[in-house]
């Protein structure tokens, strides 16, 4: 069995199979708390104004009483939607995963893969910029592994104006981090740990003053993993004419360890000329001890081959980011500005694999060492004008991005470790080089009630892949105009009538277009298509949003209408292995809608619920004429209760559900997880959380594929049920404010602030 030692690495953590198909596949929100008036910002140097102290009730004595404004948990504009993280408890203590999986129309599922309405080509963003720890081969890893605590808001763009990139046709995940607020040196620190071998630890500094603002942050995260797996696949044998099962039966034991540092500056040494700057260091550590027996079933129902194979993996990834900007006000309403942002992603995933053979008697199979490694380049620049015109904002600018990445990978064989040759037929190394240039306008007026944003964006596009394992070299150049608009409607002061459509696009990366074949584990091999035309997508939303006494309504329906998605083909090769092949479907359509409400039930009790109910239909007879179209109804939903118990004291109930997702040959099953979560303030300076979660040990990652020749069924049953506790301490923020800090890619200035 020539493949039988085979795997590669650097793929997967839970398997080759999960993981290889999971990658070719692509907040709570607590009733809004009652807001003061902000106050007036302050002239430069000067200390902001004290609030009256209200008189002490005799017998208790009470310090200084500060009234500060305080951020709604749910911001809308025309383009965006924006959610405070500040009251998920599960955010406090978990991953950024675990904060996604709270918001609206967002689902995680248990391989860490994100989508959006069940479109999981979505881009991720920190702070407006692409961040290389989400844009590499680790990106589902990462989500679960980094701490959601430097988030302070996440903004979900399903329909993104023409201003942003169009990469993503789910939409844009946007996380705006935390940023020191105050005057003089302020910070926090944190310490975390839980059941499953959970730990984790971190420390925010902040230093402002009146023309510097840094913020700087540590953070550390260790964990151990587990799962158990099951795929059994019955493929027909064109012989006998029987089907003949292969199982795979799994575990995955491991652990991961994270640490993480950014330091941000913000730098306005006169008040028209603004300068940032950024460096964010991450690092992924993965050991793994993946053990599978594979059991294949001979013709006549009698045992076939029976084997072991045993690995060890050592992944790490750095991720490197660095960015600058320079900001210029030339009058009120009138600004340039200048990015550039620098993205560097090297990793190294090394496995052993050691494979024992039970039936045949006697069978041997090599050791097998595997090199999986890459190193992925990501450059920008960008320059945007903005400027008031004819009653309305205009905004024009110019991107330019490109990649260059690099894929070596080599296997090694021998009869044991110490004895080890590389196998040249098995190599397979590539270059993927893309750039894409850029020119957009948008111009947004309000006419009364009515407020219009009208987009354009014009990009030119090209690659180029050289396999220099096989000498072969491919390519392709195109361009393409993607429009926007945008219409919010006041109804009056509590209803609104929204409206909006975009046009998206989807580059296929380069796993997808490797033109190579390579084998990645006993039964699986994959083959990449460098013909695959783009994804694009049209988008169309219909909204309204309501606020009813102590209750906010919003209703979303959308229609989505994709030509050229990717989509994974599956076919059998005999002896229960499979051969994984990529195509352009014909079309899929998506009619949805995203529905929501959160208020309170009492003065102490609040909640929130959102039903995300669609119909997705694909057609593949263009690929196969044996899949040809296919439907299915599906939907999302969660239920947040929120109970402030006493001034110190908040609980909260999560429950979150996720519907079948239809595949072009099967189906992803629904899942249903139980969270819950205790807050309780010590003092002012320090707080205990206390989550639990998966409750009811119900989180599953299920897969069915079932045609006339071939069925699977894929059980994944990680560990993930566990308890979390953690430590908040606070200090600093004493001393005089400062300005606070402006970016682009968030929700503009804050209030007050001016040309200067």
């Amino acid at each position: 069995m020539a493949k039988c030692g085979l795997w590669l690495a650097g793929l997967a953590t839970l398997g080759a199979p999960t993981a290889a198909l999971a990658q070719s596949e692509q907040a709570q929100a607590p009733a809004p708390p009652v807001v003061a008036s902000a106050p007036a910002t302050p002239a430069p140097g000067k200390p902001p104004p004290k609030a009256a102290a209200k008189p002490a009730p005799k017998g208790k004595t009470v310090g200084e009483v500060v009234v500060t404004a305080g951020a709604p948990e749910v911001q809308s504009s025309i383009d965006k939607t924006s959610y405070a993280l500040g009251k998920d408890l599960q955010a406090t203590t978990g991953s950024i995963a675990d904060a996604l999986r709270n918001l609206p129309s967002v689902e995680v599922d248990l391989q860490g893969n994100l989508s959006i309405r069940g479109d999981q080509n979505v881009t991720i963003l920190i702070d407006g910029k692409p961040s290389p720890a989400f844009d590499g081969q680790n990106r589902a890893s990462a989500l679960q592994q980094l701490p959601a605590d430097q988030i302070e808001r996440v903004e979900v763009i399903t329909n993104p104006s023409a201003d942003q990139n169009p990469e993503g046709s789910g939409g844009v995940i946007n996380l705006i981090t935390k940023k020191s607020r105050g005057g003089g040196l302020s910070g926090s620190a944190y310490a975390t740990a839980g059941s499953a071998g959970v730990k984790r630890a971190g420390l925010n500094l902040g230093y402002n003053t009146s023309k510097l603002a840094v913020t700087a942050a540590l953070s550390g995260n260790y964990q151990n993993n587990k799962q158990h797996y099951v795929d059994e696949r019955d493929g027909l044998d064109p012989t006998s004419g029987q089907f003949l099962k292969n199982v795979d039966t799994g575990v995955d034991r491991g652990l991961s360890r994270s640490p993480a540092a950014r330091v941000s500056a913000t730098f306005t040494p006169w008040t028209k000329d603004q300068f940032t700057a950024e460096l964010s260091y991450i690092e992924q550590l993965q050991n793994d001890h993946p053990d599978d027996v594979y059991a294949d079933e001979g013709p006549g129902g009698g045992p076939g081959e029976v084997f072991d194979i045993s690995g060890q993996r050592h992944y790490l990834e750095t991720d490197n980011s660095a960015s600058l900007g320079w900001k210029h006000t030339f009058a009120e309403g009138e600004t340039l500005s200048v990015d550039g942002v620098y993205n560097a992603s090297i990793w190294r995933s090394h496995t052993v694999d050691i494979t024992t053979f039970a039936l045949p008697a006697g069978m041997t199979a090599p050791v097998d060492y595997f090199h999986s490694d890459g190193n992925a380049h990501h450059q920008e620049l960008r320059i945007a004008y903005t400027r008031d015109i004819a009653g309305g904002a205009f905004k024009a600018g110019y991107e330019l991005r490109r990649e260059d990445n690099d894929y070596p990978f080599s296997v090694l064989e021998g009869p044991d470790r110490a004895d080890l040759a590389v196998q040249p037929d098995l190599a397979n190394h590539y270059l993927f080089q893309q750039s894409v240039s850029a020119v957009y306008a948008t111009y947004q007026h309000s006419f009364g009630p009515l407020d219009l944003q009208l987009g354009l964006r014009a990009e030119d596009a090209r690659f180029t892949l050289d396999q220099f394992t096989s000498g072969e070299r491919d390519g392709q150049h195109y361009g393409r105009a993607y429009p926007s608009l945008h219409l919010n409607y006041r109804l009056d002061d509590d209803k609104k009538l929204t409206a909006s459509y975009a046009e998206r696009v989807v580059r296929p990366n380069s796993v997808l277009l490797n033109p190579l074949s390579f084998i990645f584990s006993p039964v699986d091999s994959q083959v990449g298509n460098p013909d695959l035309k783009p994804r694009e997508t049209r988008s169309y939303e219909v909204g309204y949003e309501q606020h009813l006494a102590h209750q906010d309504l919003q209703a979303t329906f959308y229609y989505r209408a994709t030509k050229n998605d990717f989509t994974r083909i599956v076919t059998d090769e005999g002896d229960g292995a499979f051969l994984y092949s990529f195509g352009n479907l014909g079309q899929s359509l998506a009619i949805g809608a995203d529905l929501s409400a959160n208020g309170k039930i009492t003065q102490t009790l609040s909640y929130s619920l959102t039903a995300s109910p669609y119909w997705n239909q694909i057609d593949a007879g263009n690929l196969l004429t044996s899949l040809g179209k296919r439907s299915t109804y599906s939907g999302s939903g969660r239920l947040d209760l929120n109970w402030q118990a006493d001034p110190k004291d908040l609980f909260q109930l999560n429950a979150v559900a996720s519907g079948a997702r239809l595949q072009a040959q099967g189906v992803m099953e629904p899942n249903v997880t139980l969270n819950a979560g205790w807050r309780h303030t010590l003092s002012d300076r320090l707080t205990a959380t206390v989550t639990g979660e998966d409750l009811l040990g119900s989180d599953r990652f299920r897969r069915d594929l079932d045609t006339p020749t071939l069925v699977e069924h894929l059980r994944v049953l990680p560990v993930s049920r566990a308890v979390i506790f953690r430590l908040d301490y606070r200090f600093g923020g004493q001393s005089k404010a400062a300005k606070a800090p402006e970016f682009d890619y968030e929700n503009g200035p804050p209030p007050g602030a001016g040309p200067g």
